[in-house]
């Protein structure tokens, strides 16, 4: 694979929408991969290094709070972006404190989540940030 595939893991358990992600991402320079509950995103996360995830709240079985702390337990540099239709304060402060890059709320703009993109391919060191939709 080249070099300048960004490697991308869509968490979401509403295909619908982890389909409309796949796409939009696909406008870009990416592989992407998509995972329905938490415990498939940790197991793949076992078998290969994204560049980004995106991941759902609400998950079934692990939510993703408990996934992203799982996967950053054995991946601490993983970038992953939570995404969240609800507002749940608690897990949305359990998320960034355990180390999301950002939390994104639903809806939000696909041209947004390209912007992620496209600083991530930029070749920053830093994790880009997108603010988050509110």
């Amino acid at each position: 694979m080249s070099p300048d595939i960004t490697r991308v893991l869509v968490v979401e358990d509403d295909r619908d929408f982890a389909e409309s992600l796949t796409i939009a991402l696909g406008t870009r320079k990416c592989e992407v991969e998509i995972a329905y509950t938490g415990e498939d995103a940790i197991r793949m996360f076992h078998e290969r290094a994204y560049d980004i995830a995106f991941m759902d709240i609400k998950l079934p079985g692990k939510n993703g709070v408990e996934s992203l702390t799982e996967i950053l337990a054995f991946a601490p540099r993983a970038r992953i972006v939570m995404m969240t239709g609800y507002s749940e304060p608690a897990l949305l402060d359990q998320a960034r404190r355990a180390g999301a890059v950002d939390v994104l709320r639903k809806p939000f703009r696909m041209r947004d989540l390209l912007g992620f993109i496209d600083r991530l391919q930029g070749g920053g060191t830093q994790p880009p940030v997108l603010p988050a939709i509110h």
